[in-house]
């Protein structure tokens, strides 16, 4: 029989059976247990099934059952095996899928005969989810068993009870992860091992969020892993307490032992493995802090002096063996509590405690010492020396950067005492150093605002007292001090290097007054170390006698024998630069220093300058007789015009005439003078009025 229409439900509204059971949502259907013919079909189980209205009356039971269950299905049917109770069936659908069912048997009578009403459950979507939960599960164990780090849970009402340890929490502790689940700590670990991990435990289930741990434990095979463990108490369903304990865990050894190295490296220095200006810097603020009148403590600065000269001359390699060498005997001069730094280049810091008051001066003598002997660099035996500044605190300061900016003073007062030194920081120190500060800053506007001035010194030619030139030099005129003499602020000026661009300012105003002078004069500048060093020299001076218009050969530029001492190797070709453009060059101070004649074989000067320590006392000092007479025969030989200068007395002027000197300068001849002075003594030929002033 078809599935009943909705026509013929409404034709038998008082058949309760036939409309509970063809609105019910669950399929069903009535069989003849014999024929096993479809009897009554309601129309969820022809929606389910996807047979048509017409093709039931033809179709048994069979015809809905795969081939394999059709002799089950008979052999159920006759034996009544299935009545009254569910049975699992896999069914087959109009399109041919198979699907599994849960079929519910009970005999009826229907229509005055004996048959089966069988009700239909499918298990489609219930055995859908079934898998999704299979496979959700199954995704979250190969999850948990493949993450790169540790998980665990335990059973906290089973004694912490593993009852999960994926793959790489085993690896880390060191044990396989099924030898562990199913235990508990007490029964894998050592005894402190296990009250850590139980103090860890209880801590986390107190918490209300995840709380880390970080530890060295000791695995079975003997080795040492930091491990960093975050715990937590998994959230109960409500009205229920924890039980469950989650833990991830990693291995952090690696990454401690990486930290550790780049806090090290942070601290010390690449080259000597001291601890570096930073560290030192911590490290001066901690013990300021502590120190007292009982217990001082000595900070010592210490320069390798003029190490520039070994890096210079046998290259970086040599110098860093240097560096290293020095470092190691200062580490053998101090004693436990004592801290040794590297602060940078040839710079160290020596920071003592000072058991007794005598302990800093004796280490700085010790220390001069043990720098004095000579170091070895590549087979090769080199001696240095070292400048050392020492401030005490609480003496000098109780502030670290007090006590450091003192150690400096301290520091350059050695290098200005002559190096291979050290001195004691002293209040006179601080306002000297505070001078020189203020100075700078009033060079610098004094350059700005033109405060500089050049004074000319006449140079006199002894053939026939005739004026030969001037030599220039600068003077400045402080808005409140007057005239300030060069002695006051060159040696600043050379060591802040402002003496580039007031130099620069020297050349280019010399050569602008001389550019106006009659052609015979010649304009003399004095060039610094500093100037010499600076790349842009010969540009500045090509640039002035282009803008001045002044002939080369007018311009004669005085050096001193320190210009070689620095960098010979760059001075000489600078120094046959100026003399290619005609550029005259004249050795000052001749006779001061050490190698003067072998300077004069090295370049040829055009003129020698024989310095006034010599010329006075010329009349009655036999020595100083013989060395004027020695370099007029030096000036001779190299074709080069021998000047003296500090020229005072007559008698002077007429004992360098007779020696056959050519030219003189000095106060007898004519001061320094401002320019217009200068061109009044050019123009009046006033030589005698000069030499009066």
């Amino acid at each position: 029989m078809a599935p009943l229409t909705k026509t013929e439900q409404a034709e038998a509204p008082n058949d309760d059976f036939r409309t509970l059971f063809a609105m019910h949502p669950s399929p069903m259907w009535v069989y003849d247990p014999v024929s096993l013919r479809f009897l009554i079909v309601n129309e969820a189980a022809a929606a389910l099934y996807g047979y048509g209205a017409d093709e039931y009356p033809d179709m048994t039971v069979l015809d809905i059952r795969p081939e394999h269950e059709r002799k089950r299905m008979i052999d159920a049917v006759n034996s009544r095996t299935d009545m009254e109770k569910a049975e699992r069936w896999i069914h087959v659908k109009a399109s041919g899928e198979t699907f599994e069912v849960l079929t519910y048997g009970r005999e009826v009578r229907f229509e005055g005969q004996a048959a089966i009403l069988a009700i239909v459950q499918d298990r489609s979507e219930v055995n859908a989810i079934k898998r999704q939960i299979s496979d959700t599960r199954s995704l979250l164990d190969s999850i948990v068993d493949n993450l790169p780090v540790g998980v665990f849970v335990k059973d906290m009402e089973a004694d912490g009870l593993y009852i999960l340890f994926n793959e790489a929490c085993g690896d880390i502790v060191g044990m396989r992860a099924r030898d562990i689940v199913g235990r508990t700590d007490r029964a894998l670990f050592a005894g402190g091992q296990t009250d850590a991990f139980r103090d860890q435990d209880r801590q986390a289930f107190e918490a209300d969020a995840a709380i880390s741990f970080e530890e060295t434990m000791l695995r079975p095979d003997g080795a040492q892993r930091i491990l960093r463990t975050v715990k937590r108490a998994l959230p109960a369903p409500e009205g229920h307490t924890p039980r469950y304990l989650l833990g991830i865990s990693q291995d952090v050894t690696e990454e401690r032992a990486v930290e550790a190295k780049l806090a090290h490296l942070a601290m010390h220095d690449s080259l000597t493995g001291l601890p570096n200006r930073a560290a030192f810097s911590r490290h001066i603020a901690e013990r300021i802090a502590e120190a007292t009148a009982e217990s001082p403590i000595a900070l010592l600065y210490i320069d390798v002096d003029h190490f520039k000269h070994i890096n210079d001359s046998k290259g970086h390699a040599a110098g860093d063996a240097l560096l290293c060498q020095v470092s190691q005997r200062l580490m053998r001069l101090a004693e436990e509590g004592d801290l040794v730094a590297r602060l940078g280049g040839d710079e160290f810091a020596v920071v003592l405690q000072l058991d007794e008051p005598e302990r800093c001066g004796r280490f700085a003598e010790r220390l001069l010492q043990a720098l004095g002997r000579a170091f070895d660099l590549d087979g090769s035996r080199e001696h240095v020396t070292c400048s050392v500044g020492i401030a005490l605190a609480p003496d000098h300061a109780v502030d670290a950067d007090v006590l450091m900016r003192h150690a400096d003073l301290a520091l350059y007062a050695a290098k200005e005492s002559g190096r291979s030194t050290y001195r004691f920081y002293e209040a006179e120190m601080r306002l000297a150093a505070e001078r020189r500060h203020v100075m700078t800053a009033e060079l610098w506007e004094a350059l700005e605002k033109r405060q500089f001035e050049l004074h000319y010194q006449p140079i006199v030619q002894l053939d026939d007292d005739g004026i030969a030139g001037f030599e220039a030099l600068i003077r400045w005129r402080h808005p409140k001090r007057g005239l300030v003499a060069p002695m006051e602020f060159i040696p600043l000026a050379e060591e802040t290097g402002l003496i580039v661009p007031i130099g620069d300012w020297v050349i280019r105003e010399a050569c602008r007054a001389a550019a106006g002078w009659p052609e015979h004069l010649r304009i003399a500048v004095n060039l610094s170390v500093s100037q010499f060093r600076h790349a842009s020299l010969l540009s500045t001076v090509v640039a002035a006698l282009d803008q001045t218009g002044l002939n080369a050969d007018r311009l004669e530029i005085e050096i001193t024998e320190s210009v070689f001492l620095t960098d010979a190797d760059q001075s000489l070709p600078l120094l046959r630069a100026l003399k290619e453009l005609g550029i005259r060059i004249a050795i000052d101070d001749f006779g001061t220093g050490y190698s003067s004649l072998s300077y004069l074989r090295s370049f040829p000067f055009d003129k020698i300058k024989l310095d006034r320590s010599f010329v006075s006392g010329i009349e009655t000092d036999a020595g100083n007789l013989a060395i004027v007479r020695a370099v007029v025969g030096i000036g001779s030989g190299f074709n080069a015009t021998t000047l003296a200068e500090g020229i005072e007395t007559e008698e002077q002027l007429q004992k360098l005439r007779a020696e056959g000197f050519r030219e003189v300068q000095g106060y007898l001849l004519g001061r320094p003078m401002p320019r217009h002075e200068a061109e009044a003594l050019i123009y009046g030929g006033a030589l005698k009025a000069a030499s009066s002033q």
